[in-house]
């Protein structure tokens, strides 16, 4: 996948696939020409912070959407030997220890919440040919897959990228406690700032809740007691920005966020965007800004990128939807009291 997003990858039709042989390699042609078919980006579908266990309903978000699924999934036993012309794998007894089992990259390609009498289940395309399965394609119960699927990728939709809607940028916004699930209720008080209705446990770990439904980026910054910027997320150049097509996750991923005991407020910014930004250089320029408070100082640096329609409600959930073919992204500020 990192190869599809940096340096493209043609299409089935320009450079067919040998199921029976790994060794053909691209020409210095083929690697020019495949430029022109790069993935916008991708991103894992599991539970969120140290929970990698797959997400199957952001499986079924991202397939709903038109994303296709990428998945690494064990394989062996019955799986290799007796699939041909089957349409449903049902993994035996000894399927399930696994033995001899290996990972296998696959895509998924639908679902079917209805398609034994006892569950749903997922539509995957193999890549052995059209003898294997039922032309290549084979269905596996939800419960066979949560037992040998090990990871899920959601991609930005190629062949029909363009018929997504790119205008409108809506997400939902919340402040989860780790060991709880619970959200911290805030209300809209005008412009880009929303103020909390509890309490923030000092000491307690939280995190950024992102629920997205166009592919995005999503960056947070925070406020120090002097009244400087600093970055909370990206926090290494090895942590994607990125968000799918659609989905709910968790930022900090594999990291928590607390609120410290000094002063009895604090303030975060979070800014989604639908290009990539230099969030550095964004720090930098809030920190150089003019205003009297974070939000006037944020507002200030990305007013000519906010999208000026915007409908903002508050609840458990900080809520927008906006609309724009010119500006890039929706910024708000949360002051959280401690």
């Amino acid at each position: 996948m990192e190869v599809m997003k940096n340096g493209g990858s043609l299409p089935f039709s320009k450079f067919a696939y040998n199921e029976k042989s790994c060794s053909k390699t691209p020409t210095r042609q083929e690697l020019i020409a495949a430029t022109a078919y790069k993935t916008k980006g991708f991103n894992r579908l599991s539970k969120g912070g140290n929970n990698y266990t797959t997400d199957l309903l952001a499986i079924k978000q991202n397939l709903a959407q038109g994303a296709p699924v990428v998945i690494g999934m064990m394989v062996g036993g019955s799986f290799m030997t007796k699939m041909n012309g089957k349409a449903m794998w049902s993994p035996t007894r000894s399927d399930y220890n696994m033995s001899g089992f290996g990972g296998h990259a696959m895509c998924v390609i639908g679902y079917d919440d209805y398609k034994t009498k006892s569950e749903g289940a997922f539509q995957i395309m193999n890549s052995w040919g059209e003898d294997w399965g039922k032309k290549g394609i084979f269905w596996i119960k939800y419960s066979d897959f949560k037992h040998f699927n090990r990871e899920a990728y959601g991609l930005y939709p190629m062949g029909n990228a363009a018929s997504v809607n790119t205008t409108k940028l809506d997400a939902k916004i919340g402040i989860v406690y780790k060991e709880t699930g619970k959200y911290i209720p805030f209300k809209y008080s005008g412009g880009i700032q929303f103020k909390s209705e509890d309490l923030l446990k000092i000491d307690k770990d939280f995190k950024v809740e992102i629920t997205n439904t166009i592919a995005c980026y999503t960056y947070i910054f925070g406020e120090e007691t002097d009244g400087s910027s600093y970055i909370l997320f990206p926090y290494t150049a090895k942590h994607s920005p990125y968000c799918g097509i659609t989905g709910t996750r968790l930022f900090p991923k594999d990291h928590s966020l607390y609120a410290d005991s000094e002063g009895d407020k604090d303030h975060f910014a979070v800014v989604v965007s639908k290009q990539k930004l230099d969030y550095n250089l964004l720090n930098k320029a809030i920190n150089s800004a003019t205003g009297s408070s974070y939000q006037e100082k944020v507002y200030n640096t990305l007013k000519d990128e906010l999208i000026t329609d915007v409908k903002f409600s508050g609840g458990n959930t900080i809520n927008f939807s906006a609309n724009s073919t010119t500006q890039n992204m929706v910024a708000v500020v949360l002051e959280v009291d401690k």
